[in-house]
């Protein structure tokens, strides 16, 4: 099962008043947002982002929105991640029922107040990423793989899933020289197909965050991780 991280997903149709709200509620937190009308890409930011939330701001009887919920079925009882359907303004049961069916965990309708709408998304974010006041970063860096967070003496930083798994992977084995292709592997997958700038970008942009002094370049062979 894949950590979770505060992402979300906003499946709704361009120029959305909610789904705008709700995205520019979200602009200050640590989430990455993806809001967008396509299943495909839908698909792929779940794959990819693991998101704690999908929320779905169409019409009830929406065919993209169907289709999407049963392409994510399977991936949500493995992610555990939340789907929040804002149905339109009728209370048809069997109707809901069904989305429950697809597995979609909460409705909202739209006569409802925005504020309410993105406190509600602010809610179910908390329950997926818990009370981290029990966490007790120390000097250096600090990395908490279950929750998907990094410290640096005391103050948390914000990396994006593959920056924080080539992270996790290099401090995994503090000194060992990591080859470029083992880090292809191991953090992209062999299916993968990524440019060759891309290690290169993602160290680039770990460094930024954490300091220049914890990663150290092989020249010509990889990277190995120095704390």
């Amino acid at each position: 099962m894949k950590p979770l991280q505060s992402n979300v997903l906003i499946f709704s149709v361009k120029g959305s008043i909610l789904g705008t709200k709700v995205h520019e509620s979200l602009m200050n937190t640590r989430a990455v947002v993806e809001n967008t009308y396509s299943v495909q890409k839908a698909v792929d930011f779940i794959a990819e982002e693991s998101p704690c939330l999908v929320f779905i701001d169409t019409p009830s009887d929406d065919a993209k929105a169907i289709e999407l919920c049963k392409k994510i079925k399977k991936t949500k009882e493995e992610l555990r991640f939340s789907i929040y359907f804002l149905v339109e303004n009728n209370q048809n049961i069997e109707e809901q029922l069904e989305w429950f069916d697809l597995g979609v965990d909460e409705f909202g309708t739209r006569d409802t107040n925005a504020a309410l709408i993105t406190r509600r998304v602010q809610n179910i974010l908390a329950k997926y990423l818990g009370n981290t006041k029990d966490t007790i970063p120390q000097k250096g860096i600090v990395i908490d793989r279950e929750r998907y967070l990094v410290y640096k003496d005391g103050k948390d930083i914000f990396l994006p899933r593959k920056e924080f798994e080539l992270l996790v992977l290099l401090a995994s084995k503090p000194l060992k020289v990591f080859t470029r292709e083992e880090i292809f592997k191991l953090v992209w997958g062999n299916k993968s197909i990524v440019g060759d700038r891309t290690i290169d970008v993602h160290i680039r942009k770990i460094r930024e965050k954490i300091g220049e002094n914890y990663i150290s370049t092989i020249k010509g062979v990889g990277y190995k991780y120095v704390g």
